[in-house]
């Protein structure tokens, strides 16, 4: 029998904004987020919007059920001191919302500078001490917090001149850059968005450009996507994603500028030469039997991309029926492991639309902005819960251990390594891998040597590489040097002991 209480909110009902076809406002996902999280909190009473109003700090200004109401349905936009507010109310982690409210301006989203979420500062004497502070933690040699670097970047942005000479500029993208490499979770959220943020900075936005292409020409360099992906906000730098089509690095930098190529050119970032000359680099690629097959298939999406006059489909793809059952699955779990309800028709098929985009979207800034959303929201642990008991049971699908790589926590880190300790096909064992490195928590060392051992196939070894130097684990890094690996892996070893 239940004895869970379900949660109702007084007032009219909540309408958020819902076209059925998948084209959902960055509003009306952060409306569903604030929401949710209020529904759903860990107090009760709280899910009443008068009773959650009166709790509002009086610091944040006076908030009124209606105001509430209207943030929650999407009507209006909701500060940031708001968002904040949400975050006090609630007891969740500073920066739980703010940095997923963040990450959804970013999907789709081509604009460097400014956050969109405006910190709105109070200029004059405080603003600039606080500037001078964060720049000194930047630049010295102390740890640099994700919270650090979003402070810095925020209000360098507010400033109306700051002026650094470049050697520093250099020196602080090439830090940022590096550690964004190489962190998790908001670690990873707030240095990419600081990223984003100085490049609407004219001499920062050259450094960080010349950071990314410092990065990408070290042949034995293991984060690529990441860094490349960040050219597809400086419209002055798409000619690096060109050159590197046309002389890769590497077979990965070919196939990682390949993939960013076409989400730089679905945001109409290429000249009309540019995009001819992307055309025919991809077509011989396409057809060059050196290739690998993932770099071919990338070079072919990279031609329809590049298709004159192409219209994007809607933003949630048509999925087939086995994916269809799978999401709805997965929703329905995330959501009944709750104890309440109180969700209209339109909030739930938010939920499984966003549990369809982390699964089956193919472009990873999508997959990414729904992953963070969920792991924001309430159902992110019930929703990685189910997708670890999926992978216990037996199943060897491949986008379920990389969508735990992104939603998951440490206590999800054994389904994974059971993953790969079963005779799995290569392309799933090599995404438990890389999901291994991405979840919190570490991995005992004697199973990772364990994998290194048992496993030929270089992409998976690549994989298992990642997740030990994403733990620092430099034992399991010096033994792979010493094992009967392909060179490639033996110097991804090596790459991974040279970080800090």
């Amino acid at each position: 029998m239940s004895t869970s209480t379900v949660r109702v909110t007084t007032g009219r009902p909540n309408k958020i904004a819902d076209d059925g076809v998948g084209r959902c406002s960055s509003r009306t996902r952060i409306a569903w987020l604030l929401r949710m999280s209020r529904i759903y909190g860990r107090d009760p009473e709280l899910a009443v919007a008068r009773r959650c109003a009166a709790a509002f700090p009086a610091r944040y200004g006076q908030v009124t059920p209606s105001q509430i109401s209207r943030w929650e349905n999407g009507v209006l936009p909701v500060p940031y001191r708001i968002i904040r507010a949400y975050e006090d109310v609630l007891g969740l982690p500073e920066g739980q919302l703010t940095v997923a409210v963040d990450a959804v301006h970013q999907v789709r989203s081509v604009r460097a500078g400014a956050p969109r979420l405006d910190r709105d500062f109070d200029g004059g004497a405080r603003l600039a001490t606080e500037l001078d502070e964060l720049l000194d933690r930047c630049t010295g040699d102390a740890p640099v917090t994700g919270r650090d670097w979003d402070g810095m970047s925020a209000r360098v942005l507010a400033m109306p001149h700051v002026y650094l000479p470049r050697r520093l500029w250099h020196s602080l993208a090439a830090r940022l850059l590096g550690e964004m490499a190489v962190s998790r979770g908001r670690g990873y959220q707030r240095r990419w968005e600081a990223l984003r943020r100085l490049q609407g900075h004219p001499v920062a936005r050259e450094a960080i450009a010349g950071a990314v292409a410092e990065m990408v020409a070290d042949p034995a360099s293991q984060i690529v996507v990441d860094p490349l992906m960040l050219l597809v906000h400086d419209r002055q730098a798409t000619q690096l994603l060109v050159d590197e089509v046309a002389a890769p690095t590497s077979e990965r930098t070919l196939r990682a500028a390949l993939v960013v190529c076409e989400l730089a050119a679905g945001a109409g970032r290429f000249a009309p030469a540019e995009a001819a000359t992307l055309s025919a680099l991809a077509r011989a690629h396409f057809v060059d039997d050196g290739v690998s097959e993932p770099a071919r298939r990338a070079a072919a999406d990279l031609v329809v991309a590049l298709r004159p006059g192409r219209v994007d489909a809607p933003a949630v793809a048509g999925f087939d029926v086995a994916q269809t059952a799978t999401v709805v699955a997965f929703a329905a779990a995330a959501e009944g492991a709750l104890d309440g309800r109180g969700t209209s028709v339109g909030e739930n098929r938010l939920l499984t639309r966003l549990v369809g985009e982390l699964l089956f979207r193919q472009e990873i800034d999508v997959r990414l902005g729904a992953a963070v959303v969920l792991a924001a929201s309430p159902f992110g642990d019930a929703l990685a819960d189910a997708l670890a008991a999926a992978l216990t049971g037996g199943s060897h699908r491949g986008e379920i251990a990389d969508a735990l790589g992104m939603v998951g926590a440490a206590r999800h880190r054994p389904a994974l390594e059971a993953l790969l300790a079963r005779r799995v096909p290569p392309p799933v064992a090599t995404q438990a891998a890389f999901a291994l490195g991405n979840v919190p928590g570490r991995t005992a060392h004697g199973v990772l040597l364990d994998a290194l051992t048992r496993r030929g196939e270089p992409e998976v070894l690549r994989g298992l590489v990642y997740a030990a130097g994403m733990q620092n684990a430099h034992p399991v890094l010096q033994a792979a040097q010493r094992l009967d690996v392909p060179s490639e892996v033996r110097s991804a070893a090596r790459w991974w002991l040279t970080r800090e």
